[in-house]
Protein backbone atom coordinates (compact mmCIF):
# COMPACT_ATOMS: atom_id res chain seq x y z
CA UNK A 1 0.00 0.00 0.00
CA UNK A 2 1.44 3.25 -0.92
CA UNK A 3 -0.09 5.81 1.65
CA UNK A 4 0.68 9.00 0.24
CA UNK A 5 -1.33 7.79 -3.46
CA UNK A 6 -4.53 6.47 -1.86
CA UNK A 7 -7.66 8.58 -1.57
CA UNK A 8 -8.15 10.70 1.80
CA UNK A 9 -11.30 8.65 2.97
CA UNK A 10 -9.82 5.24 1.94
CA UNK A 11 -6.59 6.56 4.50
CA UNK A 12 -9.64 6.76 6.88
CA UNK A 13 -11.00 3.70 6.44
CA UNK A 14 -8.28 1.49 6.36
CA UNK A 15 -7.36 3.17 9.71
CA UNK A 16 -11.60 2.70 11.25
CA UNK A 17 -11.06 -1.45 9.84
CA UNK A 18 -7.73 -1.39 11.66
CA UNK A 19 -9.49 -0.40 15.14
CA UNK A 20 -12.41 -2.72 14.39
CA UNK A 21 -10.23 -5.42 13.76
CA UNK A 22 -8.14 -5.21 16.92
CA UNK A 23 -10.23 -4.23 19.19
CA UNK A 24 -10.52 -7.87 20.77
CA UNK A 25 -7.01 -9.04 20.66
CA UNK A 26 -4.64 -9.38 23.94
CA UNK A 27 -2.48 -6.56 23.88
CA UNK A 28 0.82 -7.95 22.12
CA UNK A 29 -1.68 -8.89 19.13
CA UNK A 30 -2.86 -4.94 19.00
CA UNK A 31 0.80 -3.76 19.10
CA UNK A 32 2.01 -5.63 16.74
CA UNK A 33 -1.01 -4.88 14.58
CA UNK A 34 -0.35 -1.05 14.99
CA UNK A 35 3.06 -0.91 14.56
CA UNK A 36 2.30 -3.06 11.09
CA UNK A 37 -0.05 -0.98 9.85
CA UNK A 38 2.15 1.84 10.62
CA UNK A 39 5.81 0.97 9.63
CA UNK A 40 4.69 1.68 5.77
CA UNK A 41 3.97 5.26 5.90
CA UNK A 42 6.13 7.64 4.68
CA UNK A 43 7.45 9.90 6.71
CA UNK A 44 9.22 13.29 5.64
CA UNK A 45 10.04 16.79 7.94
CA UNK A 46 8.25 17.08 11.17
CA UNK A 47 5.09 17.86 10.74
CA UNK A 48 4.13 19.15 14.56
CA UNK A 49 5.01 20.86 17.63
CA UNK A 50 6.28 18.62 20.26
CA UNK A 51 6.23 21.51 23.10
CA UNK A 52 2.32 22.21 22.83
CA UNK A 53 0.53 18.64 22.72
CA UNK A 54 -2.78 20.77 22.82
CA UNK A 55 -2.56 21.58 19.39
CA UNK A 56 -1.64 18.42 17.63
CA UNK A 57 -3.36 17.20 15.12
CA UNK A 58 -6.21 14.41 15.36
CA UNK A 59 -5.86 10.97 13.90
CA UNK A 60 -7.66 12.21 11.42
CA UNK A 61 -6.31 14.90 10.58
CA UNK A 62 -3.09 13.45 10.38
CA UNK A 63 -4.55 10.60 7.95
CA UNK A 64 -6.49 12.65 5.89
CA UNK A 65 -3.69 15.03 4.94
CA UNK A 66 -0.93 12.39 4.93
CA UNK A 67 1.15 14.96 7.67
CA UNK A 68 3.32 11.62 8.25
CA UNK A 69 6.45 11.85 10.35
CA UNK A 70 8.27 10.40 13.16
CA UNK A 71 6.25 12.16 15.35
CA UNK A 72 2.94 12.10 13.43
CA UNK A 73 3.10 8.40 13.40
CA UNK A 74 3.41 7.97 16.96
CA UNK A 75 0.80 10.43 17.85
CA UNK A 76 -1.31 8.20 15.15
CA UNK A 77 -0.53 4.93 17.00
CA UNK A 78 -0.89 6.37 20.41
CA UNK A 79 -4.87 7.48 19.01
CA UNK A 80 -5.15 3.91 17.74
CA UNK A 81 -4.27 2.83 21.20
CA UNK A 82 -6.22 4.44 23.22
CA UNK A 83 -9.39 4.60 21.48
CA UNK A 84 -9.74 0.81 22.00
CA UNK A 85 -12.56 -0.25 24.85
CA UNK A 86 -9.86 -1.20 27.16
CA UNK A 87 -7.35 0.83 26.15
CA UNK A 88 -3.60 0.24 27.51
CA UNK A 89 -2.12 2.96 29.79
CA UNK A 90 0.10 4.73 26.68
CA UNK A 91 2.44 7.86 27.02
CA UNK A 92 4.32 9.68 24.64
CA UNK A 93 7.73 10.40 24.91
CA UNK A 94 9.52 13.18 23.43
CA UNK A 95 13.05 11.55 23.08
CA UNK A 96 16.67 12.32 21.76
CA UNK A 97 18.98 10.39 19.67
CA UNK A 98 21.41 10.27 16.94
CA UNK A 99 18.79 10.53 14.56
CA UNK A 100 16.98 13.67 16.45
CA UNK A 101 14.24 14.51 18.67
CA UNK A 102 11.21 12.53 18.17
CA UNK A 103 8.04 11.28 19.90
CA UNK A 104 7.54 7.75 21.13
CA UNK A 105 4.24 5.65 22.47
CA UNK A 106 5.38 3.84 25.64
CA UNK A 107 3.15 1.48 26.55
CA UNK A 108 2.25 0.00 30.22
CA UNK A 109 6.35 1.31 30.82
CA UNK A 110 7.19 -1.66 28.99
CA UNK A 111 6.87 -1.54 25.37
CA UNK A 112 7.86 0.99 22.89
CA UNK A 113 6.10 1.46 19.21
CA UNK A 114 7.79 3.48 16.35
CA UNK A 115 11.30 2.84 17.40
CA UNK A 116 12.29 0.49 14.95
CA UNK A 117 9.92 0.62 12.06
CA UNK A 118 6.95 -2.17 12.20
CA UNK A 119 8.43 -3.81 15.61
CA UNK A 120 7.48 -3.68 19.39
CA UNK A 121 10.72 -3.17 21.78
CA UNK A 122 10.98 -4.19 25.22
CA UNK A 123 11.07 -0.59 26.56
CA UNK A 124 14.10 -1.95 29.06
CA UNK A 125 16.22 -3.17 26.26
CA UNK A 126 16.17 0.47 24.62
CA UNK A 127 15.80 2.95 26.81
CA UNK A 128 19.85 3.60 26.76
CA UNK A 129 19.56 4.44 23.25
CA UNK A 130 17.93 7.97 23.76
CA UNK A 131 17.28 10.48 26.01
CA UNK A 132 14.15 11.31 27.03
CA UNK A 133 13.38 14.87 26.95
CA UNK A 134 9.71 14.91 28.41
CA UNK A 135 6.63 12.52 28.93
CA UNK A 136 3.14 13.36 27.94
CA UNK A 137 0.13 11.69 29.42
CA UNK A 138 -3.23 11.42 28.29
CA UNK A 139 -4.43 14.40 30.56
CA UNK A 140 -1.70 16.60 28.80
CA UNK A 141 -2.57 15.70 25.26
CA UNK A 142 -5.89 16.94 23.86
CA UNK A 143 -8.77 15.19 24.10
CA UNK A 144 -10.38 13.63 20.84
CA UNK A 145 -13.41 11.50 22.56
Amino acid sequence: MIWNTIPNEERLHLWKKLRDDIKDLALADQMNEVAKFCSKMPFGSRTLDYYTPTDWPTPWEILFSSSFCTSSISLLMYHSLTLLHTPPKVELYLVEDDDGVYLLPIIDNQFVLNYELGTVNNYSEIQTEFKVLQKYTKEQIKNIT
